[in-house]
């Protein structure tokens, strides 16, 4: 098994996940009691890492009800493969919001969307993106008009409510669902707010760090799904720490889960309180059998 060291690139991974690097619980957590139980990555592609991303910003969103909606999608036909059209697509889409904000002619009106928005990016099942946006406004925009501008696919103009709005934020596209090409980036921008669409954040005290910058860790996001599926978060005494198994955790979490029951050490919601006398050695001891019997 392997730990988890201090290094720069670990804390930063922790601080994004929301993981460990020793750091304090509530007083009512704390014990001495170990338990271990499955990392949970602040993440737009993890069903539950999603709301620590989202509550980061979930009290500066605006209520968008009535605002104009918009959703952008890609006629295959147009494209040799999924990654070129994301890539043209993403382009075009500035350039459309570019236009509208300049002002469209249409059947003899001037259109003029120049609201602040926001965009998320999501992708269907055939690894094809699509894209929706929300602008702050009421203002009319003919389907005709922007289908018009856009000329990649097709497109629907509409209003939404706040409910349907959390709703988008909060859909989950799973690792597991998304297109090879996205697995080889290293980023991909799945939220974004122009100036304007989130309220101002609360105002923070300046902090002057005397502490050297840390080099970010470079993973491809494949790579980094599969570092936060090896990963665990072990707490005792109101802190936390992650480590890092050779496998999935999930994995080997499910070949002990049961006898964890048994002697009374599950506590439901996947997390498991470590043997005193054994401490990991189980786990070790499982991983190595899986991964003997994959070799």
């Amino acid at each position: 098994m392997n730990i988890l060291g201090e290094t720069c690139a670990k804390k930063r991974e922790d601080r994004q996940g929301g993981g460990g690097g020793d750091q304090p619980l509530p007083a009512t957590a704390a014990n001495h009691e170990q338990t271990i139980k499955e990392f949970v990555p602040a993440s737009w592609f993890h069903p539950v890492g999603i709301f620590k991303v989202l509550a980061r910003f979930w009290d500066r969103l605006p209520d968008v009800g009535g605002k104009l909606f918009l959703t952008f999608t890609l006629d295959p036909k147009n494209y040799a493969d999924e990654e070129t059209a994301f890539e043209d697509s993403r382009q075009w889409l500035r350039k459309v919001f570019y236009q509208l904000r300049q002002g469209v002619g249409h059947e003899g009106k001037i259109y003029v969307i120049d609201a602040p928005y926001c965009i998320k990016v999501e992708f269907h099942e055939s690894g094809w993106v699509h894209y929706h946006a929300i602008f702050l406004t009421r203002r009319f925009l003919p389907k005709e008009l922007l289908a018009a501008l856009w000329d990649r696919g097709w497109v629907k103009v509409q209003r939404i409510t706040t409910d349907d709005f959390h709703y988008v934020l909060k859909y989950v596209t799973k690792p597991d669902e998304l297109p090879a090409w996205v697995l080889k980036r290293k980023r991909l921008r799945v939220f974004q707010s122009t100036k304007g669409f989130l309220k101002p954040p609360p105002p923070k005290p300046k902090i002057i760090s005397l502490k050297e910058p840390c080099k970010r860790a470079s993973y491809t996001m494949d790579e980094r799904f599969w570092r936060w599926a090896c990963m665990a978060v072990i707490r005792q005494n109101g802190k936390a720490r992650t480590i890092r198994f050779q496998m999935s955790y999930r994995e080997i979490f499910d070949q002990l889960v049961l006898s964890a029951a048994l002697a009374g050490r599950y506590k439901g919601s996947g997390e498991i309180i470590i043997d005193r006398k054994e401490v990991l050695k189980p786990w070790i001891q499982m991983q190595n059998q899986l991964l003997k019997l994959k070799s």
